[in-house]
C-alpha cells in the first residue's frame, strides 16, 4: 500500500475529529452515571477537545495551502509555522493548568512533555528548512504523536470519568 503525506494527514484528520468526538460521549456517560464534573475532569475535557481539534485542524492546513496555490517546499514551511506556534501555546496552556492544581509531576508527565517539545522543536526547525526532505515527515510526527498523547491520557484517565465518585 502506497500512501502520500497528504493522505495520511486526511486520515489522522479523520482519527482526531472521532477521537474528540469518542471522547465527548465519555464525558455524556459520566452524566448519565450520575456523576458530576469537577475542575479536574474539567480540565481533561478540554485537553481532549483542544488537541483533538487542534490535530484535525493542523491536518487539513497543508490541503489547504495547496489549494490557495502554494509550492510544497513552502507550504510545509507555512504548516509548520502553524502547527508550531499553535501546538507550543497548547503546551504551555496545558503545563500551566496542571501546574495550578499539582506541585510536582509524576515522571510519566515529565517523559511526555519533553518528547512533546522535542516534536515540536522538529516543527520549528521545519519551518527553517534545516531538517533534510520536503518536511511532511517531521509535520505528520508531530501531529501524530499530539494525538497518541492525548489519546494516552484519556487511557489514564477513563476511571475518572466512568466512575460517579470520580476514582
Amino acid at each position: 500500500m502506497t500512501i502520500d503525506g497528504p493522505g495520511y494527514l486526511l486520515m489522522l484528520a479523520s482519527l482526531s475529529l472521532s477521537f474528540v468526538g469518542f471522547s465527548s460521549i465519555v464525558v455524556t456517560l459520566r452524566g448519565a452515571l450520575g456523576g458530576q464534573l469537577s475542575e479536574g475532569h474539567v480540565r481533561f475535557v478540554r485537553l481532549y477537545i483542544e488537541t483533538g481539534l487542534a490535530v484535525t485542524f493542523l491536518s487539513l492546513v497543508p490541503a489547504l495551502l495547496t489549494f490557495l496555490g502554494v509550492p510544497e517546499p513552502a507550504m510545509w514551511h507555512w504548516a509548520s509555522a502553524t502547527a508550531g506556534s499553535l501546538l507550543t501555546m497548547l503546551m504551555i496552556t496545558q503545563f500551566r493548568r496542571r501546574r495550578l492544581v499539582e506541585n510536582s509531576f509524576p515522571a510519566w508527565v515529565v517523559v511526555v512533555y519533553l518528547t512533546s517539545a522535542a516534536a515540536v522543536l522538529a516543527l520549528w526547525l521545519n519551518v527553517f528548512g534545516l531538517l533534510p526532505g520536503p518536511g511532511v515527515a517531521a509535520y505528520a510526527i508531530a501531529l501524530t504523536w499530539s494525538l497518541i498523547v492525548s489519546g494516552y491520557i484519556f487511557l489514564r484517565t477513563l476511571d475518572l470519568f466512568l466512575h460517579p465518585s470520580g476514582h
